[in-house]
């Protein structure tokens, strides 16, 4: 089972269910990364409070790449995002996971990073795309749901190509779907998952995700 959560880095958010030494971590960064980071932490703090009945956040460890993790195996899998003042949190007890949230925004330099990182399929979809900002920021979201996934580096956005042609019945895929991808209002969001697990109901109603189930690596 899968669970997206999602929160605004204006809500009144409790947290006083983080423990100290997640407050201090928070000192790193700049006023509203902090604010991301505390929403994020705080979000995920209510989740383990009233799902699991955990009154503080439990421990988070981190992999040599970087990816957080929870240190009690039992607890479920965990992947957060943010973008703007929207930050996203999704749970899987399945499975590792991965989920990514972008804002769809101008981006002058786009083309360019799609010359550089994408397939040539991917660029050619783009090319002949009737909204390409939008379509640009789909393949981008879906890229980093993959790498935080595998627990992976952002600089490894060319290490997959994805198939730009979706699958869009998701209450009975054809074919196994890991990554999928929805336009929420302004905001488009996306999914790595593991494999038969199919992207949660209720924030976003099912059958506005669209799977993606041809990608390779390219390393």
């Amino acid at each position: 089972m899968c669970q997206l959560l999602m929160a605004s880095t204006g809500d009144d958010l409790s947290l006083g269910r983080l423990p100290d030494d997640v407050l201090a971590s928070s000192g790193q960064f700049a006023t509203f990364r902090r604010r991301q980071f505390l929403t994020g932490r705080a979000l995920l703090a209510d989740a383990m409070f009233t799902q699991h009945g955990h009154r503080t956040l439990p421990a988070i460890m981190l992999s040599p790449s970087g990816k957080p993790a929870f240190a009690d195996a039992t607890l479920p899998y965990f992947s957060l995002s943010h973008s703007a003042d929207r930050v996203v949190l999704a749970l899987c007890g399945k499975g590792e996971i991965g989920c990514d949230v972008e804002v769809i925004r101008p981006r002058p330099s786009w083309p360019g990073l799609a010359q550089a990182l994408f397939s040539a399929a991917e660029n050619q979809w783009l090319s002949e795309h009737h909204t390409p900002l939008e379509a640009f920021w789909t393949l981008w979201s879906l890229r980093e749901a993959w790498l935080k996934q595998q627990g992976r580096s952002i600089w490894e956005m060319a290490s997959i190509a994805i198939n730009p042609q979706p699958q869009r019945d998701c209450a009975t895929p054809a074919t196994p779907v890991q990554l999928w991808s929805a336009r929420w209002q302004e905001y488009t969001v996306a999914l790595a998952l593991p494999e038969n697990i199919l992207p949660p109901t209720g924030l976003i109603p099912r059958e506005k995700w669209c799977g993606y189930p041809a990608w390779v690596v390219r390393d």
